[in-house]
């Protein structure tokens, strides 16, 4: 099991399910930007050094093959 969120890494928490993407404000071995599947133009969390508290939360990483509805895998909107 995973110890930290990676880039790409498909997750879930509280019925959604979203991606953790690439940020400006990543610093090396510390991501955790999660991009939500909604038709939301940008709806992204910090979720930065909480992964445990994520976890804790009830979240978890989900099957890398799993399709968004309105996301693509880089965090996108679908058009």
């Amino acid at each position: 099991m995973s110890t930290d969120f990676n880039h790409g890494m498909k997750v879930s928490l509280g019925g959604e399910f979203g991606i953790v993407v690439k940020s400006e404000l990543d610093k090396p071995n510390l991501c955790g930007i999660i991009r939500w599947d909604n038709t939301n133009e940008n709806d992204q969390e910090d979720w930065r050094g909480q992964f445990g508290t994520f976890i804790s939360l009830g979240g978890k990483i989900i099957d890398n093959k799993y399709k968004f509805k309105y996301i693509n895998d880089n965090g996108t909107l679908k058009k």
